[in-house]
């Protein structure tokens, strides 16, 4: 009697953690195209606010040429991106097995949200540039690749599987 309450208690966990990734993963989506359907000049002004922050730190780890508006935007596109990929990867991890064909499936739907990210922007006045995709798309490879790498020691060490 006590192991059916113990594996409903769990099934009920992991529905909630389920709805809790889903709602992470859409109000991530939905900043990283919100941000993307803003004005030029407001993006602009976002841009240089986050730039002023940034310079200082950025300038002890890399030439002062090389700190730039550009470069912090290029890497929120990155950041952005990346953290979609861990959330989606880590949700896989989590409620399925991350076999090469869920993986990219994974890359797939990195590949969509940055497609679609620069579309938004054709639509916004703002341009798009396919150098952005594929910022985009690094990012969120990167995201996937770091949870991947965290599963795959997590298998080694501890004979579990990932998280």
């Amino acid at each position: 009697m006590k192991q059916g309450k113990d594996k409903k208690k769990e099934r009920l966990k992991k529905e909630r953690l389920k709805k809790v990734f889903t709602a992470v993963i859409l109000l991530t989506i939905a900043f990283i195209w919100g941000h993307s359907m803003m004005p030029g000049d407001l993006s602009g002004e976002e841009s240089g606010f986050v730039y002023r922050i940034l310079s200082p730190v950025m300038k002890l780890f890399l030439p002062d040429a090389w700190v730039t508006e550009h470069l912090v935007r290029k890497m929120a596109h990155f950041s952005e991106h990346g953290a979609l990929g861990v959330e989606l990867t880590l949700y896989a991890a989590l409620f399925r097995d991350l076999q090469i064909r869920r993986i990219a499936n994974i890359l797939y739907s990195g590949l969509t949200a940055a497609f679609i990210d620069e579309t938004i922007q054709i639509f916004s006045g703002r341009g798009a540039a396919i150098a952005d995709v594929w910022i985009d798309l690094s990012g969120f490879a990167t995201g996937l690749l770091i949870v991947r790498l965290i599963c795959i020691c997590r298998q080694c060490h501890q004979q579990k599987p990932c998280v």
